[in-house]
């Protein structure tokens, strides 16, 4: 048996599922689960998302025990032990490979813990650990994963049709115009200090207009009234049109990264949300990314 965790927001929980599928497709002699059980033991985010939105069927942990030992496992985790450490507990030969050390914190493991080199995001060796029990801790947001079946990712990975008028009336404007994306992550970014300063976007949006003049800009954030209050200092009024992307929160915020990927351009945060809007656009012209970024041919990097 091998386990994937599976936590945070719906980028996250994305990736996290592309590199379980990898598991899957690699390595037929194991059964593969990702473990939903921050989702029972805790408010995270806006839940357990890829379901309702991708109508994906992963094997859920949960789904694999009685209800009644599934319960017990989920007050342990409430109390501090991990899925893994539970097994372990239980008399069951486990062992985990970890891509971060933040594992301590929301999985912590006394039993052997494997830390490949090259250490990274996409190392595809880590499929194949000999071990008759193996728990993956990871998010794994790397394009490289996605391209191993880039084919069954995009099909498997598609958006419902969108309901609400005015998330249709954004999607017409993209649709009649040559859009760019322009997202900016703050929220949560604010207390871990690592929310992206204005220059950057300004600056992008000036190579920006150095590739093309004629474009509009679709601002997507979690902040919307910040953006506009401080549209002087992102440069926002050297785009020739620019639209606030507004509504999509929630349940529904997953609509935000829906249209992010109908759009020509993508400015990137430095977010694993605006990545995924990347890898999942088919028509993306060019980029600008806070890091060394690349969306595979086609795609011009700003």
């Amino acid at each position: 048996m091998k386990i994937q965790q599976l936590s945070g927001g719906l980028a996250n929980q994305v990736f996290q599922y592309i590199f379980y599928r990898c598991g899957e497709m690699s390595d037929k002699g194991q059964t593969w689960y990702l473990d939903d059980s921050a989702f029972f033991a805790g408010n995270v985010h806006n839940g357990y998302e890829i379901e309702k939105v991708f109508g994906v069927k992963p094997k859920l942990l949960s789904r694999n025990f009685e209800p009644d030992i599934w319960k017990e496992y989920v007050e342990l985790k409430k109390n501090g032990a991990s899925i893994p450490e539970i097994i372990l507990q239980c008399g069951e030969d486990i062992v985990m490979y970890a891509e971060t050390d933040d594992y301590t914190m929301t999985n912590p493991f006394s039993g052997e813990i494997f830390r490949m080199t090259p250490v990274g995001p996409f190392y595809p060796d880590i499929l194949d650990i000999k071990a008759d029990n193996v728990y993956y801790h990871g998010n794994w947001v790397d394009e490289n994963w996605f391209d191993l079946h880039k084919d069954v990712f995009l099909d498997e990975l598609k958006f419902p049709e969108l309901k609400s008028k005015q998330a249709k009336k954004y999607l017409e404007e993209i649709e009649g115009t040559y859009a760019v994306a322009l997202h900016i992550r703050r929220g949560d970014y604010l207390d871990l200090g690592i929310n992206l300063e204005t220059d950057y976007y300004r600056e992008a949006i000036d190579r920006l207009t150095d590739y093309t003049r004629d474009y509009e800009l679709f601002v997507f954030s979690d902040d919307l009234y910040w953006c506009n209050q401080h549209s002087g200092e992102l440069g926002l009024q050297f785009a020739p049109k620019v639209t606030y992307v507004s509504g999509n929160f929630g349940a529904e915020s997953y609509v935000d990264l829906q249209l992010m990927t109908r759009c020509k351009g993508l400015i990137m945060a430095n977010s694993a949300f605006s990545y995924l809007a990347g890898i999942l656009n088919r028509d993306l012209d060019f980029c600008a990314g806070p890091d060394k970024t690349d969306l595979g041919e086609g795609v011009t990097t700003l």
